[in-house]
């Protein structure tokens, strides 16, 4: 939308001057800088500007495809009632593990209680550890102390020193362990504008509910949740449908602990249809290695240019859904998305590895690409 500018205004109320007859003012004191009438023209035009500015930031506000920030969150809310998510914190399956005692030795590690990754990113458990008599291995969820996509820690590994390994709450013995055999998951930033957006553009699609589309927008709903694919079940010898729904569900980067499936589930009660059960799993995670050999334009910061190859390198694959049918990886997209980097050139053998479409091996993978896994030659 063009404005109407300060130097339009002041033209205009020349001009005026100008036009009117028998006026006694001479146009030309206008453009004395501050003669009367110049400061009068200025202020006047000052003025006429910022009603300009705010009557085009007003009228952008009524269009949800325009509007930013807290305008389209009221647009939005208006239009729809769905409100923008905050920053949610990430979730974590742990095991809590002590050598065999050689005496009755219960206790609890109660809920609040607070362990952590070897670089701090802390978690607490939302509910007690109780350890019988001869218990030496406890199960519990946890999580992340402060909410966002920091706290996706990775599973524990002794080599490397990686996820969740030590305590800060001290335990009521000293034996135990902590470790966290999958990713912790569902950790996300406050929702941006254009995913925001991207869920309002599909809310009015699934009002009709029981359908595949309203069952993986509930999903969507859930805090943390990124991906979602819904299908039918069917009969293998005539591939008819049994009434039931399989649904595979991820964050960001493909993962899922008990608690994100246990709120999937509750969020399907107002989606699904009533009496038709749907199997809510957590996606099985591949990471695909990508391999390139770039050339540069002369002038370009290789530096720069090689960072932003890896960043769409990773957002190729970041939103794929689980599965042979939808979930392919293809070459042909890596290639046109690294293209779109300024300054480097880039051909069909630019890219090394993979050396052909990825194609995930089973309904539930979803193939992911790491930051660490983009190499350059």
């Amino acid at each position: 939308m063009l404005l109407v500018t300060r130097a339009d205004l002041f033209s205009a109320g020349r001009q005026a001057l100008a036009a009117t007859p028998g006026i006694r003012l001479n146009p030309t004191v206008a453009d004395i800088p501050g003669s009367d009438l110049n400061v009068v023209l200025g202020m006047m035009a000052t003025l006429g500007e910022e009603v300009s500015s705010r009557g085009a930031t007003a009228l952008r506000g009524v269009f949800a495809e325009l509007a930013r920030g807290s305008q389209l969150d009221q647009v939005i809310y208006d239009r729809s009632g769905l409100l923008r998510f905050g920053a949610a914190p990430a979730t974590v399956d742990l095991a809590l593990i002590r050598p065999a005692p050689s005496s009755a030795t219960p206790g609890t590690f109660s809920a609040g209680s607070l362990v952590q990754t070897g670089d701090g990113v802390q978690f607490a458990l939302v509910q007690d550890a109780v350890f019988g008599d001869y218990d030496t291995e406890v199960d519990v969820e946890a999580q992340a102390v402060v909410a966002g996509a920091a706290g996706n820690v990775p599973n524990s590994n002794p080599t490397t020193g990686a996820g969740i390994v030590s305590f800060v709450t001290t335990p009521f013995d000293t034996t135990l362990t902590v470790q966290n055999g999958a990713p912790a998951a569902g950790g996300t930033d406050a929702e941006s504008d254009i995913s925001f957006l991207g869920r309002y553009r599909g809310y009015f699609a699934t009002l009709a509910r029981g359908t595949l589309g309203a069952i993986e927008y509930a999903a969507l709903q859930v805090p943390g949740v990124a991906v979602a694919t819904a299908t039918e079940i069917t009969d293998p010898t005539g591939g008819y449908p049994v009434a039931a729904i399989s649904l595979v569900v991820g964050d960001l980067n493909g993962n899922a602990t008990s608690s994100m499936l246990t709120a999937v589930s509750n969020s399907l009660l107002g989606y699904r249809a009533a009496g038709i059960p749907v199997y809510v799993t957590g996606g099985v995670v591949a990471y695909v290695s990508v391999a390139w050999s770039l050339a540069f334009a002369q002038g370009i910061d290789e530096s720069l240019a090689i960072s932003r190859v890896r960043a769409v390198t990773v957002a190729v694959a970041q939103f794929l859904p689980p599965g042979p049918a939808n979930g392919i990886l293809y070459r042909a997209n890596l290639i046109a998305a690294a293209q779109q980097v300024p300054g480097v050139v880039i051909a069909d053998s630019s890219l090394e590895s993979p050396a052909g479409d990825v194609v995930p091996t089973s309904a539930q993978q979803m193939l992911r690409v790491l930051p660490t896994s983009v190499t350059f030659d």
